[in-house]
């Protein structure tokens, strides 16, 4: 080989190794970043599998509004629907049967039909002035946000705040 392909393979070699090197330092930055979401909700599960008859768990959220709170909802043994929400700093836990609330359809059905246009949707449930509630989150097209709070068990709008 002549010193021209040599040394061509050397810088090759060289900047492949860079970006291998950049590449590792990033997936370890979005492990450690997300990590502490990740366990939360491992806790939050484990909770309600030991201390609820929750058997399936099939959605989980997370809302930090005046208090931080984590939740799932999930099924029993014999299908029925519930709602838990454990509050991690007071290690309270609050489990709700779905039919004695609103769904995240229903909250969502209600958002749309009070609050029509808005894209990108997400609803979570968690804690907020000492009652569950569903918090709807949007991005207008402005490039703004907003966010409505409803009462999970009549899903009577709480708070509203919009263009942030």
């Amino acid at each position: 080989m002549n010193k021209y392909v040599k040394k061509g393979l050397k810088i090759t070699g060289i900047v492949v190794g860079v970006i291998a090197v950049i590449y590792l330092c990033l997936c370890f930055v979005f492990y450690f970043a997300t990590k502490p979401a990740s366990d939360k909700a491992k806790q939050t599960n484990e909770i309600a599998l030991e201390k609820t008859p929750i058997t399936t768990i099939t959605k989980n959220y997370h809302l930090s509004r005046s208090v931080e709170s984590n939740s799932l909802a999930g099924t029993s043994k014999k299908g029925k629907k519930y709602y838990f929400i454990y509050l991690p700093k007071s290690k309270k836990a609050y489990l709700y049967q779905a039919n004695k609330g609103k769904s995240e359809e229903q909250i969502l059905k209600i958002f749309n039909s009070a609050h029509p246009g808005h894209d990108n949707l997400k609803c979570q449930l968690g804690w907020y002035k000492g009652m569950p509630v569903w918090e709807v989150t949007y991005h207008k097209k402005n490039g703004n946000y907003g966010y409505v709070l409803y009462n999970f068990k009549n899903g009577k709008e709480l708070a509203y705040a919009d263009n942030l």
